[in-house]
C-alpha cells in the first residue's frame, strides 16, 4: 500500500506536534512541508491524505473532508504569531494587503474589521515594508508575524488572537486536523494510528515543554527562552472550549459573507 502523504506545517507554531512525529517513525507516512494555504490546496486537490488545515477551509469543504478531532492550533488571548502589522490602531484601518498563506487569518480579520476594509493579496512577505510605506495595513502570519514583531516592523502590531478573545472571550482555532473523506472511510487503520500520535505529541509536549522549545531552538531563528514563551500561548488540544469557540468563529464568518454554511461541528467531533 502507498504511504500515507501527511502535510506537515513549516513553521514554529506546529514544530510540537511534528517534531514528535519525526520521532515516533511512524511506517508508511510521508510528509510534505508548507504553509497552510498550499497544505489546504493539497489536501483538496488530492495530492495529500491528511493535514493540519485551515479552519475555515475544513468548514468551506465539510462534504469533502472528515474532522480528526484530536487536535487544532488555537490560543486564549494573544498568540504573537498572526498579526496585523499598521501604520495606525485597529479602528483606522483603511486597507490592508492580506497574506496568502492562510486563510483562517484572513476570515477572521474581515470578521474583525467588518466589510468596508479593502483587501489585497500581498504578492510575498518581504513586500510588506512597501505596503506599509504606501498606507496600508499588513496581515502576516507565522514566522514572518513573530519576525516582523521582534523588529518593530510598524507603529501598531495588532494580535488578532487578542483582539478575537476580546470580542467573544472564547479560543481561536486557527486550524484544524482533517482527513480527505474517501482515505478516512478507506484507510481507517493508518488515519487511527496517526491520530494516537498526534494526541500522544500534544501529552509529550505538555509534560517537557523545555526540551521541545530546546529542539524548535535549533530548527528556527529564535532563541530557547522567546520560543519556550510563545509556544506556552499554544493550544494543541480540541476540547469543548476550542469547539465552542470554532463554532463561534464560524457562525461570524457566516455572518461576514466568508462562508455559506456552518458544518455539523458537534455531531462530527462528538
Amino acid at each position: 500500500m502507498s504511504d500515507l502523504r501527511v502535510g506537515r506545517i513549516s513553521a514554529l507554531n506546529m514544530f510540537p506536534v511534528y517534531h514528535h512525529l519525526e520521532r515516533a517513525h511512524l511506517p508508511g507516512v510521508a510528509f510534505t512541508d508548507g504553509l497552510p494555504a498550499a497544505l489546504n490546496a493539497a489536501v483538496l486537490g488530492g495530492a495529500l491524505d491528511v493535514s493540519a488545515v485551515s479552519s475555515i477551509t475544513y468548514a468551506r469543504n465539510a462534504g469533502r473532508l472528515r474532522l480528526l478531532p484530536v487536535g487544532c492550533i488555537a490560543c486564549e488571548g494573544a498568540v504573537g504569531s498572526i498579526r496585523l502589522m499598521s501604520p495606525v490602531p485597529l479602528d483606522r484601518v483603511q486597507r490592508v494587503a492580506v497574506t496568502p498563506h492562510s486563510a483562517s487569518s484572513v476570515t477572521l480579520l474581515r470578521v474583525l474589521l467588518g466589510p468596508g476594509v479593502p483587501f489585497r493579496a500581498l504578492a510575498s512577505d518581504d513586500d510588506a515594508p512597501s505596503a506599509l510605506a504606501g498606507g496600508e495595513a499588513v496581515l502576516l502570519i507565522a514566522d514572518a508575524a513573530l519576525l516582523a514583531h521582534r523588529d518593530g516592523l510598524a507603529p501598531y502590531s495588532i494580535d488578532l488572537g487578542e483582539a478575537w478573545q476580546e470580542r467573544t472571550g472564547l479560543p481561536m482555532v486557527f486550524a484544524v486536523w482533517v482527513a480527505r473523506s474517501e482515505v478516512a472511510g478507506t484507510r481507517t487503520a493508518d488515519v487511527a494510528a496517526l491520530s494516537t500520535v498526534i494526541s500522544e505529541a500534544r501529552t509529550a509536549f505538555e509534560t517537557d515543554p523545555d526540551a521541545v522549545a530546546a529542539a524548535a531552538a535549533w530548527r528556527f531563528p529564535f532563541d530557547e527562552a522567546y520560543v519556550r514563551e510563545y509556544l506556552q500561548r499554544l493550544r494543541y488540544g480540541f476540547g469543548d472550549a476550542e469547539r465552542a469557540g470554532l463554532l463561534r468563529f464560524l457562525d461570524l464568518a457566516q455572518d461576514a459573507g466568508e462562508l455559506g454554511e456552518v458544518p455539523a461541528l458537534g455531531a462530527l467531533a462528538a
